[in-house]
């Protein structure tokens, strides 16, 4: 019983640890409390074993060369050590501004630019599917927030559906000068001035829940700024969020699906810990979370494995056009790669209809999950690097690349990693367990016990009590700018202004034999065609233009 405990405290090395060894647990820890991830002495990275290196440029552009948008800044709290030893560390928690590292309005990135209500991301990453039911519901507020409180990124939903505390609101003064009307009114500008960024439930414990006609008010005066999470609202084949009576039904689906905080609607076919439905034991479920989900008490809850409303391509992307179309909202699909193979008939059902989701999620083998099998976790789907690759490759091959952004989710959860997967072909991050760790997970690995013994996935009062919200969210806060922070200074190292630009270009293989090569070089897009006549050519991908002019030639 005590085993896991005493191997990761005491006898694994900093490199060792599984899922996130104790390296990552550190540099996580640092983004979020003080807002780098600054190191002493050198990386104790094992540089025989092949791995990828980002390519650095001879002559790196300074931070005033970059193209980033920090014109705003957002209040947080960082803390100072002002004394440390083996067995104390004493330290002072400060209230500071923080610069966001934005992407620039050129250079963000668009989901659905064709759609009604388009999503503009202007923070390359994210918190990744996690659902109210895993999590607990501080968990839930304590990331909701965070996000909220940066500005530009994402959150998934999951595929619980959408709970109250994904549409957390938290607030901050922009104008303290303006003619207050009332004495209420006087008291939340004078708390929020002491505690900015505090949140609506917050506010309503402290003045009651009548507090929030004044709070609307006081942002319809331009006081206040109110601030959610942008939501990806995730539907899986159990259709949590969108389901009456235990089947689809369209007006529960709308109904989260248009709420002003959702930006886009995820479908989720497959995720990299469990390729197949999810799993809810019946342990973890509570009145409010079966109320959400419309499912029963005191049973496990197993999603199918596949969702019912398809059972082939077509039926798939049946219901991707009719969701675009009734929302005006970005739809795209959660996958995992097999094989080489995995995504070729997506790519060329693209292709031939011009039908197409405006995203694809591609999650790898490393992902975690809140419960699932073994076997499951181990051996089925292909790790992340390779997924991106394979998802990369097969869209280009169809020429069908620039209709889809992709998003990267499995254990991406330092900035070094992520840009490995944008130089591999990836648009946005998702990050889950790293944001968890943000919010205190302390990898015990007992996710589906409901026995967390810090509450961030749990639902007994004793253990979830264990989850300060009011602190953790600035955790999760200064966990994503750092991120995005690191992801620009890596970008100038290798010569470019902003991280979207980002591309195979800027990384190199080395392998354990001391051999060298760009991925650029050795990742060629090839032709799914056999070139037999004149008018094959026009369906090569544009990148092959020598290639075509070549066969034209001859």
């Amino acid at each position: 019983m005590v085993g896991p405990e005493f191997r990761q405290y005491w006898f694994l090395n900093d490199k060792e640890g599984k899922p996130v060894d104790r390296d990552t647990q550190e540099a996580i820890a640092k983004a979020g409390k003080y807002a780098n991830t600054v190191i002493g002495f050198g990386s104790k990275k094992d540089f025989s074993k092949t791995s990828f290196y980002l390519t650095n440029s001879m002559f790196p552009l300074n931070v005033n060369e970059l193209s980033v948008d920090n014109k705003k800044r957002y209040q947080s709290y960082t803390y100072q050590i002002l004394n440390e030893s083996v067995t104390s560390r004493k330290e002072k928690r400060n209230q500071v501004q923080l610069q966001p590292w934005h992407l620039t309005d050129e250079n963000q990135i668009i989901l659905g630019e064709n759609r009604k209500h388009p999503f503009h991301v202007k923070g390359l990453v994210g918190v990744s599917a996690m659902s109210y039911g895993a999590l607990s519901k501080s968990a839930v507020k304590a990331l909701a927030q965070g996000v909220a409180i940066g500005g530009g990124s994402f959150m998934n939903t999951g595929e619980g559906g959408i709970s109250p505390y994904h549409l957390s609101k938290v607030y901050e003064v922009v104008n303290r000068d303006q003619e207050l009307r009332d004495r209420l009114s006087e008291k939340v500008v004078d708390y929020l001035e002491e505690h900015p960024n505090s949140s609506n439930f917050d506010l309503e414990e402290r003045f009651g829940k009548g507090i929030m006609f004044h709070l609307d008010q006081l942002v319809e005066q331009n006081v206040l700024e109110e601030k959610t999470a942008n939501l990806i609202f995730q539907i899986g084949s159990g259709l949590f969020g969108a389901r009456k009576d235990g089947l689809y039904c369209e007006e529960t689906f709308l109904k989260n699906a248009l709420r002003p905080e959702v930006k886009a609607i995820e479908l989720k076919l497959a995720q990299g810990a469990k390729v197949r439905g999810g799993k809810l034991p019946k342990e973890k479920i509570t009145p409010e979370i079966a109320q959400i989900r419309g499912i029963e008490m005191g049973k496990d809850v197993e999603s199918p494995n596949r969702s019912p409303l398809f059972s082939d391509m077509e039926g798939l992307f049946n219901w991707i056009t009719h969701w675009q179309e009734i929302t005006g909202k970005p739809v795209g699909i959660k996958v995992v790669a097999g094989d080489n193979d995995s995504f070729e008939e997506l790519a060329r059902y693209i292709k031939e209809t011009g039908e197409h989701p405006d995203f694809i999620a591609i999650d790898g083998a490393e992902g975690g999950t809140g419960a699932t099998y073994q076997e499951m976790a181990d051996s089925l789907g292909l790790p992340i690097y390779s997924g991106i690759h394979i998802l990369d490759r097969t869209l280009r091959r169809y020429d069908v690349r620039d209709k889809v952004k992709i998003f990267a989710s499995g254990m991406l959860a330092t900035a070094d990693k992520m840009a490995v997967a944008l130089s591999l072909g990836a648009d946005l991050i998702y990050v889950a367990r790293a944001a968890m760790n943000t919010v205190g997970c302390i990898n015990a690995g007992k996710c589906h016990t409901n026995l967390c013994p810090v509450g961030i996935t749990s639902h007994l009062p004793h253990l979830e009590a264990g989850v300060s919200v009011q602190e953790k969210r600035f955790r999760t806060a200064n966990y994503l700018r750092t991120m995005r922070e690191g992801l620009f200074m890596l970008g100038a190292s290798c010569g470019i202004d902003s991280p979207s630009k980002f591309n195979r270009r800027h990384i190199a293989l080395r392998e354990a034999n001391n051999d060298v090569n760009k991925v650029e070089d050795f990742v060629k897009v090839d032709h799914p065609v056999h070139i037999t006549k004149i008018e094959d050519i026009s369906k090569l991908p544009h990148e092959e233009t020598e290639k075509k002019k070549e066969l034209v030639g001859s």
